[in-house]
């Protein structure tokens, strides 16, 4: 799977795109040194003012991090980014077990403008990040959808046994922020009495079964604007599709030809024309894959989910 995401951004960035990806430290949580402590896959991804540390785990020999049933782990980690623009997050999953009480798994994306007064991030590397008093310290100011540029939740599915991949991905807009927070927990019914380290109590918990986690990926889609060819320009639905795929010109741009690519670079579909402003995909595996509109000497990437 890390393989896999290494090729994927590798793709995004010879399909043009030319504007400052985000730096996110560990996205693939390796078990590496962190500023105190023993190594872990949590390594940059811990805030202990709003939750407990997660663990280190693996499948198929791959490194993963481990939130703990009945406790109040999470991860969390600040990113710079780039006013006005698209961006994605995608990350694996896994449930230890398909009945749980575990009702989902969180992901928040933060505004840095939610951040604590006068504070500025450092944005520092595993090994000397800091592990609490910085950013967000109060879970409150978490949960508030006033600090959220984007929220969403991951119900039990899918393999037990191996990753499953987000889908669909969340897609936000940082407007004027020019800093984030991504946080994630997996949210079970809150009962201190039940908790499994009262010590670490964070009024909240996760569920009863344990949750691994694999591959965070946050990609920047882009700057709009008006002198540019830009994605704006251009209607792609229904997306997730089981079969056609519209796309329509909002400033009447020709298009020229369509290209579907998978995330390891392939292509797996051409068309130079249009069937009433549609192609049929009904053929293809499903999954995500990378949809490029030709239009003269420009082109525009859009990703796409497959069901």
């Amino acid at each position: 799977m890390k393989t896999k995401l290494l090729f994927a951004l590798l793709f995004l960035t010879a399909l043009g795109y030319a504007q400052v990806q985000p730096v996110v430290h560990n996205a693939v949580f390796d078990n590496i040194p962190k500023s105190s402590g023993s190594d872990c896959s949590c390594s940059g991804w811990i805030n202990k003012d709003i939750a407990d540390q997660a663990e280190s785990s693996s499948i198929s020999s791959n490194d993963v991090v481990k939130f703990d049933n009945v406790e109040s782990d999470g991860i969390y980690q600040e990113v710079a980014v780039e006013a006005n623009s698209d961006y994605t997050l995608d990350i694996d999953f896994r449930y230890s077990s398909t009945t749980t009480t575990t009702q989902f798994i969180e992901v928040i994306v933060l505004k840095g403008s939610g951040y604590v007064d006068g504070y500025t991030p450092l944005y520092e590397t595993p090994d000397i990040a800091a592990q609490d008093g910085f950013g967000y310290d109060d879970i409150a100011e978490v949960e508030s959808a006033t600090n959220q540029l984007a929220y969403a939740t991951i119900v039990p599915a899918g393999s037990t046994s191996d990753l499953n991949p987000m889908s669909p991905t969340i897609t936000f807009n940082t407007g004027a922020e020019t800093s984030l927070a991504i946080f994630v927990r997996a949210v079970g019914p809150y009962d201190a009495a039940a908790h499994g380290d009262p010590g670490k109590d964070k009024g909240w918990m996760n569920g009863d079964t344990e949750v691994r986690m694999d591959n965070l990926s946050l990609v920047n889609l882009g700057v709009l604007s008006t002198e540019e060819f830009s994605a704006s320009s251009f209607k792609v639905y229904p997306n997730p599709t089981t079969s056609n795929i519209t796309i329509k010109s909002s400033d009447l741009s020709q298009i020229d030809s369509v290209e579907l690519y998978n995330i390891l670079g392939k292509r797996v579909f051409a068309a130079s024309s249009l069937i009433n402003d549609s192609i049929n995909v009904s053929e293809i595996a499903s999954g995500v894959y990378l949809l490029k509109v030709n239009s003269g000497n420009n082109s525009v990437t859009k990703r796409i989910v497959i069901e």
